[in-house]
């Protein structure tokens, strides 16, 4: 008998929240599409976290008897309670389910039943399939029931592109042929990445044109950790932190002026989760300075500061798989006239 899942037949797998024309430090991680189940997204945790990594329909072959098991009895179990008994595994990996599927990593460890089946093993991802992430490793571990249809296992680290990773892998029961069980595996951890370095992306500005002094921040911004503004009529002054390429936190000067009155006086800072997507604002009229701004994140919306008087209203949605790592604005020492963004 068998019992399967949706049938997946040729997978693939993409990396996307990097650029097609992101800088690489070292060697470069490839661009663009690699397949359609592997993401990483930037901008994680800065110095030790920078990383979110996403993999899904991947797919562990457990072969338990014939020419081409792959594990193998190392104990015998207590013959009354059947505790104890031990196997040594070295379980294939796949990107698909059928027949036709490519080997993505191979599973090297033991299980041993103590009540529940209890999982360690290195899964070591091969050389060839995906040259980015060879001799990359995540430590797994984790429980379960022979009869259980699906749980959770644990990943407690890792090394090569994906050093120090901490997440989960979600498994259940794809299908039982023989002595073939198919797990469907999927993947969330993260990780540091060191040699993925993105050259943020300019975007906008929107706003007035009356400054004439532009500002930019320094070196590439990885993740933005706060926002301060100044605000009373409009916007007055502007700065923000940043961690840089090199996981330095820094903070820009502030553009326009700073408010003598602490009420007028707004500091944001972002959770270690939580990515600037969207900005909206107005204009004053002739006058061509920001009247009014809001910040839009994940979690909440910041704002309006300024007034909500002004005229033409601006909005910036980031596209889907960016996030916000930085601004950049002009001013004319008293306002800020224009701002814009830069996106990883």
């Amino acid at each position: 008998m068998e019992t399967c899942g949706d049938d997946v037949s040729d997978p693939t797998m993409e990396i996307i929240g990097v650029l097609s024309d992101v800088s690489m430090a070292s060697r470069s991680l490839p661009v663009g599409v690699v397949s359609t189940n592997f993401k990483v997204t930037r901008g994680f945790g800065g110095i030790t976290e920078n990383a979110k990594v996403n993999v899904d329909r991947l797919y562990l072959r457990q072969i338990m008897t014939g020419w081409d098991a792959n594990q193998s009895d190392v104990i015998q179990p207590n013959a009354v309670t059947g505790l104890g008994k031990t196997a040594v595994n070295n379980w294939g990996v796949y990107d698909g389910a059928g027949s036709k599927a490519k080997l993505v990593a191979k599973t090297h460890g033991m299980h041993t039943l103590a009540g529940k089946w209890s999982n360690w093993f290195t899964l070591a991802f091969v050389v060839g399939r995906h040259v980015e992430f060879e001799a990359s490793t995540l430590q797994v571990m984790g429980a379960n029931d022979e009869d259980e249809a699906d749980n959770d296992w644990a990943i407690v680290g890792g090394t090569g592109e994906f050093a120090m990773a901490r997440g989960i892998i979600r498994r259940r029961v794809y299908s039982i042929t023989n002595s073939t069980l198919t797990h469907a595996l999927t993947i969330e951890f993260f990780c540091h990445m060191t040699e993925v370095v993105p050259s943020p992306t300019k975007r906008g500005t929107v706003g007035g044109n009356r400054g004439t002094l532009p500002r930019e921040m320094e070196g590439k911004s990885q993740r933005l950790e706060n926002v301060t503004i100044y605000h009373v009529g409009a916007v007055e002054g502007f700065q923000f932190s940043y961690v840089d390429e090199d996981g330095k936190i820094r903070t820009t000067d502030t553009w326009g002026r700073v408010h003598p009155d602490p009420l007028r006086k707004t500091e944001i800072k972002f959770g270690p989760s939580e990515f600037v997507k969207k900005i909206n604002g107005a204009q004053r009229g002739g006058e061509g300075w920001l009247s009014k701004f809001e910040i839009v994140t994940t979690h909440k919306t910041y704002g309006p500061f300024g007034a909500d008087n002004g005229t033409p209203n601006f909005s910036y949605t980031v596209p889907e798989d960016e996030t916000v790592v930085g601004f950049f604005a002009n001013t004319d020492n008293i306002f800020v006239t224009s701002i814009g963004v830069y996106t990883i």
